[in-house]
């Protein structure tokens, strides 16, 4: 499931990340890897502020839509 589609305040684990291979390096430069958690705080303004390894972070819907698949824990 994409992210933008999870439930605020639940914990995920990244199932896999899509993408051009200049976007999933960068999001892997961020801790977005296979396998690990993320809980997506709050939305505003087509923005998500996720917590993943205990680093919270601001990333645009579009970038998360498209990229990172996660499933429930």
């Amino acid at each position: 499931m994409p992210l933008n589609l999870a439930e605020f305040h639940k914990i995920y684990t990244i199932a896999r990340i899509c993408g051009l291979d200049k976007q999933k390096h960068y999001l892997e430069t961020l801790g977005f890897t296979t396998g690990a958690t993320i809980e997506v705080l709050s939305e505003l303004h087509g923005y998500f502020i996720v917590l993943i390894k205990e680093s919270r972070l601001q990333l645009r819907c579009a970038s998360l839509r498209r990229s990172v698949r996660g499933r429930r824990q």
